[in-house]
């Protein structure tokens, strides 16, 4: 069975579920802001993976011009 590829926003929807609601990335998801800005949350917040994750959704995304 071959493995769905993830939306960054679909990325994002996932990680927030499994976030303490108090932490910053939490609160930046919820508050609509931009990805660039809940990324930075996440690395503040030590979710170091989670934000290189984000990165390389970006890239892809803008290599595919999308």
């Amino acid at each position: 069975m071959g493995r769905k590829k993830m939306s960054l926003e679909d990325t994002i929807s996932e990680f927030r579920r499994v976030l303490p609601s108090g932490s910053a990335t939490a609160r930046a998801i919820d508050q609509g802001e931009p990805v660039e800005q809940v990324t930075l949350k996440a690395i503040d917040d030590g979710y170091i993976e989670f934000s290189r994750d984000c990165a390389r959704l970006m890239e892809m995304s803008l290599r595919r011009g999308t």
